[in-house]
């Protein structure tokens, strides 16, 4: 349910002239329309799915890239207990990716410094990397220290060193942080990101990196 708990407070859902169309891979034991369906259970929420005036579709992910309109949607599995899918946007010649759960390298607690493509560590994770390669904007999580990290691991998010390791080896160009901890509040938050560029300086790839924050806006 954290995955989705927003949903039931997405206003267009309710308003009859929206369209909406709802995408899932498979791997999560339901079809994505009794997932929802299950949430809004009235013995959960007050507002039942066929009270939502909207239009909606479920689909199944089959085809990869998915077109809609002038926009190729690509998808792949990430590294999370349960299915996660990563997604990566294709549009006029520029490409956005958007992963939110996903421990890159997990278990890994050493430095990164020396990690090259080629290592046998890096052997499981290539898919990841190879779906990343070369993103214009990286929308994506380092949810923990390296030391928060020591008790988090198999948590399904990523240290902050493995995953500037990730933004390396898939040579991406600009990175927005997200997937915050909750218990990291601004002023950590900035001493972190202030740690994530000293490491991507130690990586040598100093690229444009910021905290996602409510209402961002960026230009690719």
């Amino acid at each position: 349910w954290d995955h989705i708990q927003g949903y039931p407070f997405f206003i267009p859902a309710y308003i009859p002239k929206y369209n909406l169309h709802i995408y899932a891979a498979s791997g999560f034991g339901k079809d994505i329309k009794s997932i929802f369906q299950g949430q809004l259970d009235s013995d959960y929420f007050p507002v039942q799915l066929e009270d939502m005036k909207s239009q909606m579709k479920f689909y199944m992910l089959e085809d990869n890239p998915v077109k809609i309109g002038n926009i190729l949607v690509y998808w792949e599995y990430m590294n999370h207990p349960g299915a996660t899918i990563g997604f990566k946007f294709r549009i006029n010649n520029k490409s956005i990716a958007y992963i939110t759960d996903n421990e890159f390298l997990k278990g890994f607690t050493s430095s990164p410094l020396n990690i090259t493509i080629n290592d046998a560590i890096i052997l499981a994770t290539v898919k990841i990397i190879e779906f990343l390669k070369d993103v214009d904007l990286y929308i994506g999580e380092a949810q923990y220290t390296n030391e928060e990290y020591l008790s988090k691991i198999g948590w399904g998010h990523s240290s902050l060193a493995n995953a500037c390791l990730l933004v390396k080896l898939s040579n991406i160009k600009k990175w927005i942080i997200t997937h915050h901890d909750p218990m990291h509040d601004d002023k950590f938050l900035q001493n972190k990101i202030n740690l994530t560029k000293k490491i991507l300086s130690d990586l040598n790839w100093n690229i444009e990196v910021l905290n996602a924050f409510d209402g961002l806006i960026e230009l690719v």
